[in-house]
């Protein structure tokens, strides 16, 4: 019983759904009835019991049976019923790695998923919307946006729930506002401004910034901003800060609305499905301080970026 038959068959599928129960049970705690399980799994007692045994065999976990008062999980090998229950590899979605802040976030995450042995593969997709689009469609397993974004969200969508945060400054350290023309301090009616309407914080800044303005949107890649800001085919936009690598004449965001609204968006937090029990629970065994400490360290130059 070395490979317990194929993960596919009835006794590999009941493997996978009793070693995801037991992940939920905390130590000490009683397990739930072998009918219980039984009844909820549609299989035999026995099979349940094989299962049972099985991760017992492999120190999986360690069972105490204590008569009528039931079966009591003493031990457990986080890692090993993680990849007991069925988790072949965990996939996210961020923000393209433009920034040391990006790739240091990137880096963190593959640190501490190495560490619990669980596979990871990040992709990189720019605009929250098209982020969260393809984490509603099942793509991926959790989207990387920021605070301000995931509350919006939320707000539409009941399904999606935040599962972590970084805290301030994980995400981006702050906006301005940029201007093609050196003397210019404030927006003035009949710019262009660009705007990538794919990003909620960008474009809720540029909108808070001209409110009252007449003015025109351009709707470009936000990525391709600063390219068409040299090129004099906007007036202006709003960038982050974070490694700005041409010197530009910025200022600060000036209006209040924008002023609040930036305070949730320099966080970076996990957006994930709301009935994902599995991965909520692997969320929560990572080191968030971890994390951020190795988003420092690729910040400062002081670690190589790896994921």
């Amino acid at each position: 019983m070395n490979s317990y038959e194929s993960i596919y068959s009835k006794s590999g599928i009941t493997l996978q759904k009793v070693s995801e129960e037991l992940l939920f049970v905390e130590l000490n705690q009683r397990i739930p009835k072998v009918v219980d399980f039984a009844n909820k799994f549609e299989v035999g007692r026995g099979t349940i019991q094989t299962a049972l045994r099985y991760l017992e065999q492999i120190d999986c976990i360690k069972l105490e049976s204590r008569g009528h008062l039931g079966t009591f999980l003493r031990e457990k090998d986080t890692n090993k019923l993680l990849n007991h229950s069925g988790i072949k590899q965990i996939t996210a979605v961020m923000p393209l790695p433009y920034s040391k802040k990006y790739e240091g976030l990137a880096t963190g995450l593959t640190f501490e998923f190495e560490r619990l042995h669980v596979p990871f593969n990040i992709a990189f997709m720019r605009g929250d919307k098209l982020r969260l689009s393809g984490l509603k469609e099942g793509r991926y397993d959790f989207a990387l946006v920021s605070k301000f974004s995931a509350l919006e969200e939320i707000k539409e969508s009941e399904e999606l729930t935040l599962a972590m945060g970084f805290g301030e400054k994980s995400y981006v350290s702050n906006h301005e506002m940029i201007f093609s023309d050196s003397q210019k301090k404030e927006i003035r009616d009949g710019m262009k401004i660009g705007i990538d309407i794919n990003s909620t914080d960008q474009a809720t800044l540029i909108e808070a910034e001209t409110e009252g303005k007449n003015v025109e949107y351009v709707k470009l890649n936000y990525m391709h901003l600063l390219e068409h800001l040299k090129a004099n085919n906007i007036d202006a936009t709003v960038w982050s800060t974070d490694e700005m690598k041409d010197q530009f004449n910025s200022q600060p965001l000036s209006t209040k609305k924008a002023i609040e609204y930036e305070k949730k968006m320099t966080e970076a937090v996990c957006l994930i499905e709301k009935d994902n029990r599995k991965l909520e629970y692997i969320l929560n065994l990572l080191s968030q301080e971890k994390i951020i400490e190795i988003q420092m360290l690729v910040e400062g130059g002081d670690y190589i970026p790896r994921y």
